[in-house]
């Protein structure tokens, strides 16, 4: 396994030695913001804040960073740069090689660099959760109940939607949808992507990427892989993103829902907020507003890409991933347009109570003018 990745390791220490590291400094915030900065930081390809925000890391969390930076590759980075992915995976896995590159710090900050600079897909996290796509309920249910030999021909089925084989091969890999797996079963699904001529050095980073992270994501990569191969367009587009706000040196959008602050400041802007709370009024019960709103913003500011892979079923994964998230939380399917609209219409409003947030958590590292007052 490591040996098909002795290519990808050249090729990293190659590209190392000739890339000039320019000082960075740390962030001054927790570990739960700055594993939140650096996954967005890289969506959004701004690369000096990706550099310090694993610099961060790497000083707060220490060797975490590698199971961090290789779940990236692989939900973030995914069909938008093989290279990068299987670079990552070599150099992450591997700490005598961290070593000869330059040790640790050099080979975080130059592995955030790069993740940013390339092109990005994230359909590997639309499709590992397919199953629980209100709209394939019955699906998963057929798939969960069918032999493992059955789960494995339908993720040969090339006449198969790609989310029905995703369902398919993770249940193949965990039979209830959840948990561990054994060797064999992963064993035999990438016995099945090695038959459909997935490459080599592909289905090894995955086997070492799977073995120390345990995310199943990691084995969705050979189907969307598969897919863009044989897609009749594959492009490059650079996309807009929202504006980059800021408290202290904090970007905004690294409060989300999976931070404290960010849930706390999504779900005042959900209360506080006329506009955005009769959307929720109207589209979802309100049992799940809350957990609706945490979900919609993060596709207002945390999940856009700047460097996108475009090829024939990315927008509509895209549009997929998004309905899944949402419907799962009680928003209604003609309601996910208009409430990331008027989220998106409203983003001032919500930074302006991230930073009010962000402030009172960390007054001595923070000097901000006040929240500005938003018509109600």
């Amino acid at each position: 396994m490591q040996d098909l990745l002795e290519d990808a390791r050249e090729r990293f220490k190659t590209a190392i030695a000739d890339h000039v590291t320019s000082d960075c400094g740390s962030v001054a915030a927790g570990p739960w913001i700055i594993s939140s900065l650096l996954q967005k930081s890289i969506r959004r390809g701004e690369t000096a804040i990706a550099q310090r925000a694993a610099l961060t890391f790497l000083n707060l969390k220490g060797s975490a960073i590698w199971r961090r930076l290789t779940v990236i590759a692989f939900e973030d980075v995914g069909v938008g740069s093989i290279d990068a992915v299987t670079a990552g995976v070599a150099a992450s896995s591997d700490a005598a090689f961290r070593k000869a590159c330059g040790g640790n710090e050099r080979v975080a900050i130059y592995l955030a660099s790069v993740m940013a600079k390339v092109a990005k897909d994230r359909s590997a996290d639309f499709i590992c959760g397919a199953k629980d796509h209100p709209n394939l309920a019955s699906s998963a249910d057929a798939l969960a109940k069918a032999s493992l030999e059955e789960k494995l021909a339908s993720v040969r089925d090339h006449e198969l939607a790609l989310p029905k084989r995703a369902i398919a091969a993770l249940l193949a890999l965990v039979p209830n949808g959840d948990g561990a797996w054994a060797r064999g079963d992963a064993d035999r699904l990438l016995g099945i992507y090695r038959e459909l001529n997935v490459p080599e050095d592909l289905l090894a980073a995955i086997e070492l990427g799977a073995a120390r992270t345990r995310e199943p994501i990691t084995f969705m990569l050979p189907l969307l892989w598969l897919a863009v191969r044989d897609s009749k367009e594959s492009r490059v587009l650079d996309c807009p993103v929202p504006p980059l706000v800021t408290a202290g040196d904090v970007p905004l959008y690294s409060l989300d829902e999976h931070t404290r602050l960010g849930r706390e400041a999504i779900w005042r802007f959900a209360s506080e907020n006329d506009a955005v709370r009769a959307c929720l009024e109207r589209f979802v019960p309100a049992a799940q507003r809350r957990r609706a709103a945490h979900v919609a913003a993060f596709y207002v500011d945390a999940a856009p890409v700047a460097r996108r892979l475009i090829w024939d079923q990315s927008d509509d994964l895209d549009a997929f991933g998004r309905e899944r998230d949402l419907m799962r939380f009680g928003v209604a399917k003609e309601g996910i347009a208009p409430l990331i609209a008027v989220m998106r219409a409203n983003l001032d409003h919500l930074n302006a109570l991230r930073a009010d947030v962000f402030t009172k958590s960390h007054p001595a590292r923070t000097s901000l003018p006040a929240t500005p007052r938003f018509a109600r």
